[in-house]
């Protein structure tokens, strides 16, 4: 009897507990967003609640994106943690990082020809040496990281996409973009007429949270308990191995140069 009893206070407290999470999500025509949305989802369900996604576009710019996020239209966006965001009046974060650093692993994106441009760079130094210049959306963080570092940066304003063609093509003096260890095999393989350059790795300390409306601080919290749970428990790991434990190998690691950069607060 008194076994019954505790079982039923239980499942009457995980009904009031657990919830029907309804997230109105960005999507992405390079299917760069699959992790996020698969990583909500088992973290949420694993904490308890339902959970329904759904997607106003097959693919939305980045900064249609950002401003639906700032207008209440998007439940949330993963975006590169930052102090600004943070202390923004019209957002409110989740802060768990949700990549275990390796979006600040960037590796870099080039034309072909330039395959052994950087074969004998094995310090900051020597990147520095070569004289070329990285492009970058506008206001990304990345930005204030190169000029951190006295490398030189060139922001393009409007769909930051448009810089693959930007690189293939030497526009406005481009030679590189760099992109994130999460990011840079899918898109070589969307972007074929680029080569991924082989022997270096540019770390700095940054990793993605989520961002919600300020007015969603019961969401944040709610996804804030469930996210930590994912990471304590071993599942945010599991979902990164089944994305990227190919890439490792793919990209030869281990074996890449790795050039430590200043991170700006």
């Amino acid at each position: 009897m008194h076994k019954a009893f505790g079982l039923l206070l239980f499942l009457l407290t995980f009904s009031v507990q657990a919830k029907q999470v309804t997230l109105v999500l960005p999507s992405y025509s390079d299917e760069s967003h699959l992790y996020y949305h698969e990583l909500l989802e088992q973290a949420l369900l694993a904490a308890g609640h339902e959970v329904v996604i759904t997607t106003p576009s097959l693919h939305l710019p980045q900064k249609r994106a950002e401003s639906m996020l700032y207008n209440n239209q998007l439940s949330l966006v993963w975006l590169l943690h930052s102090e600004e965001r943070d202390n923004s009046e019209q957002l409110v974060s989740v802060p768990v990082d949700l990549t275990n650093g390796l979006i600040g692993h960037r590796v870099l994106l080039i034309p072909p020809a330039d395959n052994d441009s950087y074969r004998f760079v094995q310090t900051l130094d020597d990147f520095r040496q070569l004289d070329k210049t990285g492009g970058f959306g506008k206001n990304w963080f990345d930005v204030a990281v190169w000029q951190a570092n006295d490398l030189n940066a060139l922001e393009v304003d409007g769909e930051w996409r448009r810089l693959y063609k930007m690189v293939a093509n030497r526009k406005r003096g481009i030679d590189y973009f760099s992109r994130g260890f999460t990011e840079v095999i899918n898109e070589s393989l969307q972007h074929p007429y680029l080569s991924i350059e082989p022997y270096l790795v540019l770390v700095y300390q940054r990793d993605f949270h989520f961002y919600l409306p300020a007015e969603q601080k019961e969401l944040a919290q709610l996804l804030t308990e469930a996210l930590e749970q994912a990471r304590d428990s071993g599942l945010m790991d599991k979902l990164i191995e089944e994305y990227w434990f190919d890439d490792f190998k793919l990209l030869n690691f281990k074996r890449r140069v790795r050039i430590e950069l200043a991170t700006p607060k």
